[in-house]
């Protein structure tokens, strides 16, 4: 019964939010939120920690990954301009610090979402984390592999 309220609750959630259904990103996102219910077997009140605590993960990983090309476009230009090596050190210096507070920020995130695990749910976790994405990388180079063999 808890889980049906649980997903009755996700699904509400998701469909209370306006989300491009042709972002194949946000389908994923909804699927492996049911998926880490069923697999983790979340009471509501863990779910209604747990969520929060991985989304705020994601939006880590986010914000890191627009940094990140931000500078590496940065870098790209300055190493076609020749610049000088302090110019591409201030840049390096700087993807250094926004790594490291990435890192930081992420532990810290994961250990918020452990207080809300019990033991075997985090190794649970930790198993459908990279399960799920090998799946993903699965999938998406099987649609490649489809999308070359197309008349």
């Amino acid at each position: 019964m808890k889980k049906i309220i649980i997903l009755l609750g996700l699904v509400a959630l998701c469909f209370s939010q306006e989300f491009d259904e042709k972002d194949p990103r946000v389908i994923i996102e909804k699927v492996k939120i049911w998926r880490i219910t069923q697999e983790l077997d979340l009471t509501t009140e863990q779910a209604e920690r747990f969520f929060p605590r991985l989304h705020e993960l994601h939006k880590i990983e986010k914000e890191f990954h627009d940094e990140r090309m931000h500078m590496l476009a940065e870098l790209e230009n300055l190493l076609s301009k020749n610049a000088a090596e302090e110019e591409i050190m201030k840049v390096m210096n700087r993807y250094d610090d926004v790594y490291r507070q990435k890192s930081e920020n992420e532990i810290q995130k994961l250990e918020a979402m452990w207080q809300v695990l019990t033991p075997v749910q985090r190794a649970k976790y930790v198993i459908f984390e990279e399960e799920f994405m090998r799946e993903i990388r699965d999938m998406i180079r099987e649609i490649k592999k489809h999308q070359l063999h197309k008349p």
